[in-house]
């Protein structure tokens, strides 16, 4: 549509504060050398390319990426394919993704006349499949706009916006109308001019601006490229000039903005090779635009159609964002650290897509000068950019070790770090493992780093403080060498142990659920069976915590015993067994634990050992899972009659029976007293766990023991994934990474990550970034 106003005249926008300015938070612009002389050729640059090298080819185009046929392509008009590669960088470079959020998305769009559909209609033996129906709606300007925003899946106005030479500054001030007008939350400026013949790039240009209210960007933490303070379309009057014409809109657009004519630099922009080119308008405003805070400070941008259209945008560079709250953090512990563990997740079409990304993505970590802090890159990352199917992720402190990262998965796509999600979320499998991974250190770093965690266990242990007088924070969190040598005597009292595993696992789950890694099934491993009853719903963590402090202190009250760990069949085992001694896990089909009187285990530990069979003590006090626990049983039961059960709110599988618990089963008295009396059939929950299609299973707790376990399953390992939350005692690699690297295991496998919950104050805020890597295909039309 023509946008003019009447002679003389301007539009009915009044003049305001920042709350009337409009931020400009995305960018994204190919030119050929004739629409934009300078260095400017295309925006996002890709990295590693020179200023001023030559943009892609204006004929070619990644069909695939926007689910059109190559024979669709051809009858396309390459206006509307430069449109859709530079609408989608648009919205990439403002981190926006209109897949997620309710933000109402406008499209504002033109482009000039071409000679496409002429070109179309004059070989119908060439194509025959198209008819002049296809023809209109492949070339006509009234779809423009429209089919961006159904290409993008964008709600809001879509509307084609034609104004020759000065199209480009008036679908500027369309979407500003609109932006203000309460129509969208986000708009699309848009204008594109490509030539008619194939290998050339002079004579084109495309522009896509990404507009939102300053309040809003700011509010959003987004990088904010300039800012629109007044824009005004006008036509000149019977017997005015252009210039006299030209700077009447411009006073009228000044006027608007409310900034003084002597702080600003108008720019005009030159003529086009057409009539009807927006490419040199749009390669002036978008140089405007990325000039960023230099000077001038402020410019007015201003274009002249025919028949006297006139079109002037003012420009000011970016403000400073509201200053971010310092944060503090608690005595004996650390504030968030900018510096700190960051997942970086990106994704692609393709596995060829995914490298390319990779590759870019570490190229611009390690040759941009001044890049972004790595929070704020993930964070764009994680927030603002469409997740696809292939999909790849990296963990680091810092960007240089990003870029190392990124560079081997670049190289490699088929690393473990780059996977293909399905479209549905991997069912997750909370494995909370029992008494014997617990060390000294064990989540302290999680602890100190993420406060959110620190309230967790804080209001945990408090509990526990009160029903039991067990400080397990000098346990988790002791500080200096006395206190951890203190922690350590601790750790070798199994109440207080049991309590800390107990607690941590606990938490911990709470975690993984508040970042989205919610479970679909859980299952525990001996002492982890509470853990995983109480996140499941069977019974409250106070009633868990009493719970497991009478099941110690009943452990204990037997007579000495002792566990081992052997490497045998039950079938070759049994026959070996001492009087007394018993079976108390099936880990394996070759991997089974003893249980019995402490002096008959040590006997068969020694023997055996001596003739050679894999046998080894474990540092696990007692003998649970055993003959020796019958005294206890009915003690235990009395207890039970005590705590109040409820049916589990998440399927839970039973390491007793090692298949689904009944909710009427676990919710009795007998079956916790069967669970500490019977052996832990563990072999058979992986069993069972192998049945549940494409399940990720994730350990919960302190050590990997229970990964190890599932990683000797030959089927399990084969087709589910399988990880671990925080890392094995004598692994030296931090808290913090092992958890981001198993939530980014997870994402890229499908599963909804709640991305704000990985920060912490001050809020990260959006960045620059490459854009997706389009892999094009020249579609030129058939000749004779």
């Amino acid at each position: 549509m023509e946008q003019e106003g009447r002679p003389g005249g301007m539009t009915e926008v009044e003049p305001a504060g920042a709350d009337a300015h409009i931020a400009v938070v995305g960018v994204a612009a190919r030119f050929g050398p004739d629409a934009a002389p300078g260095s400017l050729r295309e925006w996002p640059p890709v990295p590693g390319s020179q200023p001023g090298e030559a943009a892609a080819d204006p004929h070619a185009f990644d069909h695939g990426f926007f689910s059109v046929s190559p024979r669709e392509a051809v009858v396309l008009d390459p206006q509307q394919r430069v449109l859709l590669e530079c609408a989608h960088h648009a919205l990439e470079d403002a981190a926006h993704d209109p897949t997620r959020g309710d933000a109402v998305v406008g499209v504002y769009a033109g482009g000039a006349t071409t000679a496409h559909a002429a070109r179309l209609r004059a070989r119908p033996d060439l194509l025959p499949h198209v008819d002049d129906r296809q023809i209109r709606a492949a070339t006509g300007a009234d779809f423009l706009a429209s089919r961006i925003a159904y290409k993008l899946g964008l709600t809001g106005p879509a509307v084609s916006v034609q104004a020759a030479s000065a199209t480009a500054l008036v679908t500027v001030h369309t979407a500003v109308q609109a932006l203000l007008g309460g129509e969208c939350d986000v708009a699309l400026a848009a204008s594109a001019t490509v030539g008619t013949a194939e290998g050339t790039r002079d004579g084109f240009g495309c522009a896509v601006l990404v507009l939102r209210r300053l309040p809003d960007a700011w509010e959003n933490g987004d990088r904010i490229h300039a800012v629109v303070c007044g824009t005004a379309v006008g036509r000149g009057g019977a017997g005015e000039s252009a210039e006299v014409g030209r700077a009447r809109i411009t006073a009228d657009a000044l006027s608007v903005s409310g900034v003084a004519a002597d702080t600003v630099e108008a720019v005009h922009a030159p003529p086009g090779v057409g009539v009807t080119d927006t490419a040199p308008a749009a390669a002036t405003l978008v140089q405007a635009v990325l000039a960023g805070s230099g000077a001038p400070l402020r410019t007015a941008v201003t274009a002249s159609g025919v028949f006297g259209t006139h079109a002037c945008v003012v420009l000011a560079g970016p403000p400073a964002p509201p200053a971010p709250p310092v944060p503090t953090a608690p005595a004996g512990t650390s504030a968030a650290d900018p510096r700190g563990w960051q997942l970086l997740p990106f994704s692609a079409k393709s596995p060829a897509a995914l490298a390319e990304t990779a590759a870019r993505l570490g190229d611009h970590l390690r040759f941009t000068e001044g890049a972004a802090a790595l929070r704020d890159v993930a964070w764009t990352l994680q927030s603002g950019r469409t997740p696809f199917p292939h999909r790849g992720f990296v963990v680091a402190r810092g960007s240089g070790e990003a870029a190392s990262a990124l560079a081997g998965i670049g190289a490699d796509p088929q690393k473990e770090k780059a996977r293909h999600a399905t479209g549905e979320a991997p069912p997750v499998v909370f494995t909370f493992p029992g008494h014997g991974g617990q060390h000294l250190g064990m989540g302290r770093a999680l602890y100190r780093s993420d406060p959110r965690f620190r309230q967790d266990v804080d209001n945990c242990a408090a509990r526990v403080r009160t029903e039991t007088g067990v400080d397990l924070l000098a346990v988790l969190n002791p500080e200096g060498e006395e206190a951890e040598e203190a922690a350590r005597r601790e750790l070798e009292d199994p109440t207080v142990t049991q309590l800390a595993v107990f607690v941590l696992e606990h938490t911990l789950a709470q975690a993984l659920i508040r970042r989205g890694v919610r479970p679909s099934a859980v299952v525990g491993h001996s002492l982890g069976g509470y853990a995983a009853a109480c996140v499941a719903g069977v019974f409250s963590f106070p009633d868990a915590v009493r719970m497991v402090v009478t099941r110690v202190r009943l452990l204990r009250s037997l007579a000495p015993g002792a566990m081992a760990a052997v490497r045998m069949t039950e079938a070759e085992l049994l026959p070996l067994l001492p009087e007394g001694v018993g079976i108390a896990a099936f880990s394996g089909p070759d991997q089974v634990t003893v249980s019995g009187p402490r002096e008959a285990v040590t006997r068969f530990v020694e023997e055996y050992a001596a003739k050679g069979l894999e046998v080894r003590l474990l540092h696990i006090p007692g003998a649970g899972h055993s003959s020796l626990v019958d005294p206890v049983l009915d003690e235990y039961a009395e207890f039970l009659g005590g705590i109040t059960f409820h049916p589990p709110a998440i399927p839970v599988v039973s390491d007793t029976t090692g298949t689904w618990a009944e909710p009427e089963e676990i919710t009795s008295p007998a079956y916790w007293c069967r669970h500490m009396r019977q052996a832990v059939r563990y072999h058979d929950v992986l069993d069972t766990l192998n049945s549940v299609e494409g399940a990720a299973l994730v350990e919960v707790g302190p050590g990997t023991t229970l990964t190890a376990l599932a990683r000797r399953h030959r089927e399990l390992r084969r087709d589910h994934l399988i990880l671990h939350s925080l890392p094995h005692p004598k692994d030296e690699t931090p808290d913090p990474q092992v958890l981001l690297s198993t939530i980014g295991a997870l994402w890229a496998a499908g599963t909804d990550v709640r991305w704000p919950a990985l920060h912490t104050a001050p809020a990260p805020r959006r960045t620059g970034l490459p854009g997706h890597p389009f892999t094009r295909t020249a579609f030129t039309l058939p000749t004779a």
